[in-house]
This record gives C-alpha cells, structure tokens and sequence, in this order.
C-alpha cells in the first residue's frame, strides 16, 4: 500500500516519464521494484531530520594569504574565517531544503504534493485537478540567481511555475528583498512569509 501522495506522484510521472530524474538504477517505472524503491525513497526524504552537517571539504591556504595580504587579517583571524565560512556554505545549503519544508506544510493540507526525494525533474510541488485532468506545477528557487541556463532550460515548453524567495541584488524600486508577494499560488500569499519560513527554521532545528 502507497502512501496516498505518493499514488499522485507516481501517477504524474507515468504520464510525464521525461521528468523522472535520478542517479540511481534502482529507482526507475518500469518494474514494481523501481517503483517500490521509488516509494521507499519518497517515504525516507520526509522522514529525513534534516540538520547542518559538518564541512569537510579542504580550505584553500591561498584564500587566507590574499585576505592576509589584502586585508591585513592575522593567521588566526583567517583561519576562524575558514571554519565560518564553511560552516556559511553548510547552511546555505540547508536554506533551500528547509524552505521546501515550510512550504509543503501550507501547500499539502489543499491537495498539493511535495516532491520529495528530488528524484522528479525541475518540480518541486505538483496538484492534480480531477474536474479538468490536468496538473499544476510549481518549482521554488531559495534566490533568483541560483539556477543555471541548462536548469532553466527543462522547464522550456511546459508550463511549470518558478519562483525564488530572495533577490540576489538590491534596488530601490523594491520594499523588500523577499518574494514572497509573487508566490504563484494567490491563495497562499496571506499564509507565507519571511517572518514564518524564519519561524519555521527556528522551530525545526531547535
């Protein structure tokens, strides 16, 4: 027995195979086992407690001999700033799983699915309209410079949504640098913000 979401994951991607991405042989459609795997798979990445994870990729010393020599930092200023920034990219990377997280809360309790496990291609939540027989897709970016060309070009022809939380530069002709006003569903702008994906953070990891 699948779990009900997953059923509506599994049925989009019969009818749209293209957008099933992943590494892993085991996880495919066209036996059972795949598709178990897949399930399994699903299943895990929410049950996953996400949590910042120790860096362990090797500093760069020619890093700190030009902040040394550029910024006149000590030996030992430059080496917490190894450990800070690593510890900055770490979190980076947390950002966007987490968001996808506060936003499945808002989204799934009105028939949307989280695509958990990012094993379906440049889609992050998927609703199905039994009225019409049509899908709706939704794909969230944490700021609008982190995608590259050849990400942007999957969604090229279709009709999947993209949306970012932050803007990358500053401009006057904002009030604020989040997006969460141009969410594309209209019915969850008055449910999302910053203040509670920060909330949400708080909450999670604590």
């Amino acid at each position: 027995m699948f779990d009900p979401k997953f059923e509506l994951l599994l049925q989009f991607l019969k009818e749209n195979p293209d957008r099933l991405s992943s590494r892993s042989k085991k996880l495919h459609l066209e036996s059972d086992e795949g598709i178990h795997a897949l399930h399994d798979f699903y299943l895990k990445s929410i049950d996953s407690k996400l949590q910042l994870s120790k860096p362990t990729t090797i500093p760069d010393d020619a890093v700190s001999v030009i902040l040394q020599q550029c910024c006149d930092f000590s030996e030992e200023q430059t080496e917490r700033i190894k450990v800070e920034h690593q510890l900055s990219m770490s979190a980076e990377n947390l950002v966007g799983a987490l968001l996808e997280r506060y936003i499945a809360q808002v989204l799934e309790p009105c028939g949307w699915v989280w695509c958990a496990g990012d094993f379906v291609r440049a889609i992050d939540f998927i609703k199905y309209y039994e009225s019409t027989n049509t899908w709706e897709a939704v794909q969230v970016k944490n700021r609008d410079n982190t995608e590259n060309s050849s990400s942007s070009a999957i969604r090229n022809g279709t009709d999947i949504k993209k949306w970012f939380r932050t803007y990358s530069k500053p401009s006057q002709k904002r009030s604020s640098n989040t997006n969460w006003e141009n969410f594309p569903e209209e019915e969850f702008r008055d449910q999302l913000s910053e203040e509670g994906f920060l909330q949400f953070i708080r909450d999670y990891l604590s």
